[in-house]
């Protein structure tokens, strides 16, 4: 399985826990940092305690925004419709259409005191109906077609999605939009996804993969607006009303924020004339806009979450290339391959553990990570960091990157096969590398990395780990962890 499939079975919902759990005081940095933030770009408008703007009514353009053709690339064609991006690449194959609006921003948008506000708005937009369209008549719609209406909301950015068939597209579309436009927001509604956020931010300390990512990541985002996450905290989803709810979800409707992607069979002119509605809206609001910078890790720093189990749980992260950095592809090859050679030495061969992996994330902010479960710390570390070694040591011969190639290959295709995952590889070439263009070539720039390139990028980035450990802290050598390199000789492989 590929590194980052498994990253995100393992940790997609530790890391997102991980967003709002926060908790404690603000720091005085951070309070300096959110009053800058609210000063500077929310200068203008009324907001309340919290830095939430008044609910402002929606203004539309009388004039269709004009269409402009950016390119065509692969069958992919992006627009420019007013402000709003636009990519589309037509599957004739198949009769399903995945669009997405994605609205860019994310945790940049959310301070101590909003964390957790965008995805319960969302939710509660496409969940509890329209002002044309209550609840029951609005899922009897969707329902009646086979068409789904959605939102998500993440670290970049946030939005809507939808999915149909191709006869069903203009009315699914249309259904999606009046989420967005002229959602109902009902109070009963508002408290149902309440209580829903709030199980599962309580549910955190129940799975011990949660929690590992949590810890970790309270590492690596410190003082970074990534270290205020979509989740929220209890404090905040408890607290929120239904206009601020519906306030903030209005606030983040802006033009310039947007990139509509559709993969489908469907027109570009039928596309273009939809989008108009979102190029014409005239935004009276806006939300805080801190702008990413690199993570602050200037030395290793491990964190123990006390925890009577067998096993402990190991999570490592260190800041990494983003998708369009020079130094992308290189990293990706290079946890790709260690992650085969750890579980040939740490599972196969010595039986330390039932999981372990290592992969590279997808941010505008990029980390890596080594993750692994182990009953035996001692024993288990010292292996890891002897493979990450002997990649800064250019042991990666010709005939393994090639191997490696094929794998990822392989999977990279395999990984395409859905029109919804090609409008995240085209919403990822956009949003986060920066450039709509990016995934056309990104297999031959896979190919052309060298073990030179390898051996640079290990040594380069694998270092300064953050770990955050779920387990015994008795169990745990500190120095182990902080060094990051063997300190003791490595447990030979069992005989068999």
């Amino acid at each position: 399985m590929k590194a980052k499939t498994i990253f995100a079975l393992l940790f997609s919902g530790a890391l997102a826990v991980s967003a709002g759990c926060t908790g404690g005081d603000t720091k005085p940095d951070e309070k300096q940092t959110e009053e800058k933030v609210q000063k500077g770009d929310q200068a203008d408008q009324k907001v309340d305690e919290r830095g939430i703007p008044e609910l402002a009514p929606l203004q539309m353009a009388d004039k269709d925004a004009e269409i402009k053709k950016l390119g065509e690339v692969n069958g992919t064609t992006a627009y420019k419709v007013g402000d709003v991006t636009v990519l589309h690449k037509e599957t004739p194959a198949n009769s399903v259409v995945a669009a997405r609006v994605y609205i860019s921003g994310g945790a940049t948008h959310l301070t101590e005191k909003t964390s957790g506000i965008e995805r319960l708005a969302l939710n509660t937009a496409v969940s509890g109906g329209t002002e044309s369209h209550p609840k029951d008549e609005f899922n009897a719609l969707l329902d009646s077609m086979g068409s789904s209406v959605a939102a998500f909301s993440d670290r970049d950015f946030s939005g809507y999605t939808m999915k149909s068939v191709v006869d069903n597209f203009d009315k699914t579309w249309e259904l999606m939009l009046e989420s967005m436009l002229e959602p109902k927001l009902p109070q009963e509604e508002l408290e149902l996804q309440r209580q829903r956020h709030l199980a599962d931010i309580r549910s955190l300390n129940e799975n011990p993969d949660r929690l590992v990512g949590h810890v970790a990541t309270k590492l690596l985002f410190e003082g970074h607006p990534y270290h205020t996450l979509q989740l929220g905290t209890e404090e905040n989803v408890e607290a929120f009303t239904q206009k601020q709810t519906a306030a903030y979800q209005r606030a983040m409707l802006r033009p310039e924020k947007m990139t509509v992607v559709v993969v489908g069979n469907v027109s570009d002119e039928k596309i273009l004339s939809q989008v108009q509605k979102l190029a014409k809206i005239q935004p009276q609001a806006s939300l805080p806009d801190q702008q990413l910078t690199p993570y602050n890790v200037e030395k290793a720093k491990l964190k123990v979450e006390e925890k009577d189990i067998p096993t402990n749980y190991i999570f490592g992260l260190f800041p990494a290339p983003s998708p369009g950095d020079e130094d992308y592809e290189a990293m990706l090859v290079a946890v790709e391959y260690l992650r085969d050679r750890l579980f040939e030495e740490v599972r196969t061969k010595r039986n330390l553990t039932y999981a372990v992996s290592s992969g590279l994330s997808d941010r505008r902010v990029n980390y890596g990570y080594l993750y692994v479960t182990a009953v035996d710390p001692a024993k288990t570390m010292p292996v890891i960091f002897s493979e990450v070694q002997k990649l800064k040591d250019g042991e990666l011969t010709d005939e393994q990157l090639e191997q490696s190639r094929n794998v990822f290959i392989t999977e990279h295709y395999m990984g395409l096969e859905t029109n919804g995952s090609q409008a995240s590889l085209l919403a990822r070439s956009e949003l986060i590398a920066g450039d709509w263009k990016e995934h056309a070539d990104a297999i031959e720039r896979f190919q052309a990395v060298s073990p030179e390139d390898v051996q640079r990028v290990a040594e380069k980035y694998m270092k300064n780990y953050q770990f955050g450990i779920v387990g015994k802290k008795s169990q745990i050598d500190e120095g182990l962890f902080l060094n990051g390199t063997p300190t003791q000789a490595e447990p030979t492989a069992e005989k068999e």
